[in-house]
């Protein structure tokens, strides 16, 4: 059992969070301020789900409980929602909830379980609040859940396809560590060339695509400027290696999205670009087949442009 101190300190840092999410979220629409916050809510879920060894099992838990405190199961329409925000935007808040979700966890006495209750608290909280202003509970519950299974989803895919990258690409298959990061930059581009063959994308939606590369980049210690748009594309690759690169790259990849069941072209972009992102860390921090930092950035972003440029939807066998 929770002590009355322990359950005051948990309620201290919750207020602390809205605080601080009050300073970051400066939408003055009411419908946008409450998609922004619950995208964080899912990421302060999503960190606390990374600690277990069974994080789908705990997710499952978390999602009846709330759902049980609302009463009210997530709605099970097949249609999207218009509550869903893009996968760029997904990334983008619930980072933040997930750095958020670290720098309070440090301050609890047990960690990112008390964080965890912390983040159901505030999704209970809110939920009947944001009700008042026109949005359905059921609605917006699963938004919730869509959201913290996305943030999971991106994490897995970003640490997978790294590992595939060090281990098979380049260590099995001898490819050069300029390879492995123009080629799968041209796989997230790719994708979102597809997504944009699918459907019309808000203007700006492949610089937010970019951005999720030089975040996660930046996340994880990358030296450097933060500015990519501004460095020079690395004009000694062959785009004519573009096929070849999608050929050995992208089978892994999809074989990977179809197990998990992640179907929309956008979001399997996203996913990919993190780990384009972080795989400039590793390259420019973990001494893995090191390159000077602007000079993988530069080979990340070629890859990508490039691999939007490619127009043939079916890789050649």
């Amino acid at each position: 059992m929770t002590s009355p101190d322990s359950q005051e300190r948990l309620k201290e840092e919750a207020k602390n969070i809205q605080t601080r999410i009050g300073t970051l979220i400066k939408d003055k629409d009411p419908k946008a301020r409450m998609l922004r916050v619950m995208c964080i809510y899912a990421g302060l879920i999503t960190e606390t789900l990374l600690e277990y060894e069974e994080p789908d099992v705990i997710m499952e838990q978390a999602f009846h409980r709330i759902a049980d405190l609302l009463h009210t199961d997530p709605s099970d329409s097949a249609e999207p929602d218009e509550l869903m925000p893009l996968p760029t935007v997904i990334d983008h808040d619930t980072e933040l909830g997930r750095l958020l979700a670290r720098a309070t966890a440090d301050k609890l006495p047990k960690g990112l379980d008390d964080l965890h209750e912390i983040a159901i608290a505030l999704i209970i909280n809110d939920v009947p609040l944001w009700e008042k202003n026109g949005y359905p509970r059921d609605r917006m519950l699963r938004m919730m859940v869509e959201c913290v299974i996305a943030s999971l989803t991106f994490e897995m895919a970003t640490q997978d396809f790294c590992d595939f990258l060090v281990e098979e690409f380049m260590t099995d298959s001898a490819h050069s560590t300029a390879e492995a990061l123009v080629g799968l930059g041209a796989v997230a581009g790719y994708y979102f060339q597809v997504a944009q063959a699918e459907k019309k994308l808000p203007e700006g939606t492949d610089r937010e695509l970019m951005n999720v590369m030089v975040r996660e980049s930046l996340s994880h210690g990358t030296p450097g400027t933060k500015n990519w748009y501004a460095l020079a594309a690395a004009n000694d690759v062959d785009d004519k290696k573009i096929p070849y690169y999608l050929k050995e790259i992208k089978p892994t990849i999809e074989e990977f999205f179809v197990l998990i069941g992640l179907d929309d072209p956008l979001g399997r972009a996203v996913a990919v670009a993190k780990a384009v992102g972080r795989m400039v860390a590793v390259i420019s921090v973990e001494d893995v087949g090191q390159i000077h930092p602007s000079i993988a950035k530069s080979l990340a972003k070629t890859g990508m442009i490039l691999g939007t440029q490619y127009k043939e939807h079916v890789i050649p066998a």
